[in-house]
This record gives structure tokens, sequence and C-alpha cells, in this order.
């Protein structure tokens, strides 16, 4: 039992650096154009929520091949931030536009980091 609690601790932790990763390339993009530029919460904000959906996601997807892991935990990931964001009052075509990006930068990150654990 201990040592099942210890795997999802360490799950736990790789999404939490996942999150991370993403929100570092996120805050590296939305400084590029005052037209992205969002209130600094908004990065706290991504790390609490992203670590939490993502691991609620992770915990229906761990036994999936790595690539389709990441493709699952970026969609989801993606979707049910911007829909959070939308309903803060952030304009749909910005929600939308997000979106995208959101997905493919959390992608790489995922696949690789899933990649990586699942040869441990």
């Amino acid at each position: 039992m201990k040592e099942e609690y210890k795997k999802w601790g360490i799950r736990l932790l790789v999404v939490l650096f996942i999150i991370v990763v993403f929100t570092g390339i996120d805050y590296a993009v939305h400084s590029l154009s005052e037209d992205y530029a969002v209130p600094g919460y908004y990065f706290r904000n991504k790390i609490i929520f992203g670590t939490l959906i993502g691991f609620i996601a992770y915990f229906f997807i761990y036994k999936t091949k790595p690539a389709y892991r990441a493709l699952i935990f970026s969609g989801v990931i993606a979707a049910l931030l911007q829909i959070r964001y939308y309903l803060e009052g952030y304009p749909k075509e910005f929600v939308l536009e997000l979106l995208l990006f959101h997905f493919l930068m959390l992608l790489p990150v995922s696949f690789v980091v899933f990649y990586y654990f699942k040869r441990l």
C-alpha cells in the first residue's frame, strides 16, 4: 500500500513538472505581445488548476502508451483551462485562439516526459 502512495506521489510530481514547464513556455508567449497580456495571477492559477486537472486526467490514462497519454493529457488540460478562462470573462476569440496554442505547447512537453518516465 505504501508503495502505491509513493508511485502516485511521483506521478503527481511528474504532472506538476509538466505544468510548470508548460507555464514557463506560456509566460514567454504571453510576453511577446501586448495583445496577449494577462494578469500575473493567470500563471499561478494555471499551475494550480493545470496540475489538478492533469493529475485527475492522468489517473484515467496512466496505463496507455506515452503518445496517447500525451495527446489525451494535453487535450484535456488545454480544453478545461480554456473553458475556465472563458467562464472567468476572457474574450471568446482570445480563448479559442489560445486553445490551440496551449495544446501545441503542452503536447511536446508531456510527450517527452511521459516517454522518459515510461522507460524508467
